[in-house]
């Protein structure tokens, strides 16, 4: 939770996410334009309601509470003493600690019988529950021009998404599917930030006006998306959980104070 809520708030400051004043004061200047209105923050606020609009379109297609994924690292001790009803597709939560959970079982997890019967919709949920998240991540990561913005997110990231990886192997095995499912699934997923990374990049190395405008624009989104995930998937499910409350307030700051200290230092 700290190393996210580090990338929001103080890494890439003057406004949350990762656009940048400079980027925007950029492309407002290419076509000499001059406003006192909040753009950069009317961006990121777009990505927010962006991500909101997604979830919510799932959650209307699947008609129940969404159950897609339980991830550990995100959402630790959910069967057990969670104030909360309400489950987000976006950081998955069903209230047991298993991907796919056997038939018969009272659960709101998805069974690989549920999966391998079901309309594709709801297996294309499943990834995209994942997927969206770590094309943003892949994305931010390229749209970055500061070397030591680049350096300090990737190791974050590389940290979040190892423990990531770790819980979704962890679910997999649980749950017993076949492997060649399993490598389908975690392929989907791996492919996902090296992608968003491709795509950043691509965006940064061209010339013009229009790359510009979309670069500003993807970064905004990108720092929405971020707003969204920090502060409703993780902050709000991690500390309404009843057990060890002040210890995970406390890792909430030393999560914060290492990646924000890591910005001062000279890569």
């Amino acid at each position: 939770m700290g190393q996210l809520l580090t990338h929001v708030v103080v890494r890439l400051h003057p406004v949350p996410g990762f656009l940048t004043f400079r980027s925007l004061q950029k492309v407002l200047s290419l076509g000499h334009i001059s406003t006192d209105y909040p753009l950069a923050e009317t961006i990121v606020m777009l990505g927010f309601f962006m991500t909101v609009f997604l979830e919510q379109l799932i959650l209307t297609f699947r008609k129940e509470k969404p159950s897609f994924i339980d991830l550990e690292t995100f959402n630790a001790g959910s069967d057990a003493g969670s104030d909360s009803e309400y489950e987000s597709p976006f950081m998955g939560a069903a209230r047991s600690h298993t991907l796919y959970v056997e038939p018969h079982t009272h659960s709101h997890g998805l069974s690989v019988q549920d999966l391998s019967h079901s309309s594709p919709l709801r297996l294309l949920s499943l990834v995209f529950a994942l997927s969206a998240h770590s094309v943003f991540e892949g994305l931010a990561l390229g749209l970055q021009e500061d070397g030591e913005k680049v350096v300090s997110l990737f190791v974050g990231m590389a940290i979040h998404e190892t423990l990531v990886a770790v819980a979704l192997g962890i679910n997999m095995a649980r749950s017993s599917m076949p492997l060649r499912d399993s490598a389908k699934l975690a392929i989907t997923v791996s492919t996902m930030i090296p992608l968003g990374i491709s795509l950043g990049l691509s965006i940064e190395s061209a010339q013009g006006v229009p790359s510009s405008v979309a670069s500003v624009l993807l970064q905004g989104l990108a720092g929405g998306t971020f707003l969204f995930v920090t502060f409703f998937e993780i902050l709000g499910k991690e500390l309404e959980e009843k057990n060890d409350r002040l210890l995970k307030v406390l890792f909430l700051v030393l999560g914060y104070a290492v990646l924000a200290s890591m910005v001062l230092l000279k890569w």
